[in-house]
């Protein structure tokens, strides 16, 4: 048997700020601005990255596919949210965006997908008063008949749903709207693969 490994808090390589890839040309501008600690307000500072992060980055500016693993708590959610929504922005700035579903994030649990429709909200809703420049929601089953029939009928940039609820979106002729929304898909993110 290998001897038993501890690590308590560990060290991740730097990969800058956000700030570092606005300048260098990466990402748009306005990420600046969304990706910030907005614990106690907009104003707050800008996001520091690890070099996993910064990697994952630059493979999906580059149109690459990419899996990271790395341990829990070390921001692999940002490493798939900042580039979605920098190619949100990025079609917006250059008058091509269209409404509709860009990407899909699969959770295997509700929990998770819970977790992240509350960062969303905290990077995309706070210091926009009139609504997020990246349009989310959640698609897990836990939503009221009502709030589906919206989702379906004017369907957001960023979707999250689990692995359940995305196979009864592709078999229920009722949720057809949703495949539609999606034919422009850019993402398709996997959240704990395993």
């Amino acid at each position: 048997w290998p001897d038993p490994w501890l690590s308590l808090n560990p060290n991740f390589a730097s990969g800058g700020t956000i700030t570092d890839l606005v300048a260098e040309g990466l990402m748009q501008p306005d990420c600046e601005r969304i990706f910030r600690l907005k614990d106690d307000g907009p104003e707050g500072s800008v996001l520091r990255l690890h070099q996993h992060q910064r990697e994952a980055i630059e493979a999906a500016h580059a149109d690459r596919s990419y899996v990271l693993t790395t341990g829990t708590g070390s921001g692999k959610s940002l490493a798939y949210i900042v580039p979605i929504v920098d190619r949100v922005l990025a079609a917006k700035v250059a008058g091509t965006y269209r409404p509709g579903i860009k990407a899909i994030v699969v959770y295997p649990m509700n929990a998770l997908a819970n977790s992240q429709l509350g960062e969303l909200r905290k990077f995309l809703t706070i210091g926009y008063p009139d609504g997020p420049p990246v349009r989310f929601d959640r698609y897990t089953g836990q939503e009221s008949a009502q709030d589906r029939a919206r989702i379906i009928a004017d369907p957001p940039d960023i979707l999250l749903t689990n692995y359940v609820m995305l196979e009864l979106v592709l078999t229920r002729p009722r949720e057809r709207g949703l495949i539609d929304a999606a034919r422009n898909l850019q993402f398709l993110v996997l959240d704990e693969l395993h």
